[in-house]
C-alpha cells in the first residue's frame, strides 16, 4: 500500500485480468458455506431464470478485494491499509465460472480521520468490476484508512 501522501485525488488504475475456473468457484462457494443448490448443483441451476451455476454476490466482494491488492499504485508499497466501509454496494449482472474479470477504481476522495489521527488519512475510491464483455458486475464505493508516511 502507498502511503496517505503518495495517493493523489482522481488517480485511476485498472487491474490485470483474472479468470474464475469452475474449481475456483467450487472452492470459494464451499469455504464460504453458501449451500443453495443453484450455487452448488448445475442441474438445479439451470432451472433458475439464469439458466446456469452463478457464483455469489459476497464471493465476487472478496474478489474484488483481491484485485486491489494486485494494484501497483494501491496494493503494494510500505504503507498499511484497512478497510473501514463500504458504501452503495451494487451487483449490476451475475458472475459465472469462465468469466474473466478485472477491476477498475478511481480515488474519489482523501481527507483527514474525524479524530485527526496523526498516523492515519482517510481515502474513498470507487472500484467498477468488469468481465470479459466489458459488462458491470459490480460497483461499490469503499473506505480505508491509509497510513500516513512516518516522520
Amino acid at each position: 500500500m502507498s502511503y496517505f501522501e503518495d495517493l493523489k485525488l482522481g488517480h485511476k488504475v485498472t487491474t490485470g485480468a483474472r479468470t474464475i475456473t469452475d474449481g475456483m468457484a467450487t472452492v470459494l462457494i464451499n469455504i464460504g458455506g453458501f449451500t443453495a443448490p443453484f450455487f452448488n448443483d448445475e442441474t438445479e441451476a439451470s432451472k433458475t431464470p439464469l439458466g446456469w451455476r452463478a457464483i455469489p454476490g459476497r464471493i465476487t466482494f472478496a474478489l474484488m478485494g483481491g484485485l486491489v491488492e494486485t494494484a501497483e499504485a494501491f496494493g503494494r508499497g510500505p504503507g498499511a491499509v484497512m478497510l473501514v466501509g463500504a458504501n452503495n454496494l451494487a451487483w449490476k449482472t451475475p458472475l459465472k465460472a469462465g468469466d474473466t474479470i478485472r477491476l477498475e477504481f478511481e480515488i474519489t476522495e482523501k481527507r483527514e480521520t474525524e479524530t485527526k489521527n496523526p498516523r492515519w488519512g482517510v481515502v474513498v475510491n470507487k472500484e467498477t468490476l468488469t468481465n470479459q464483455r466489458g459488462e458491470v458486475v459490480c460497483e461499490v464505493e469503499i473506505t480505508h484508512l491509509v497510513e500516513r508516511k512516518p516522520k
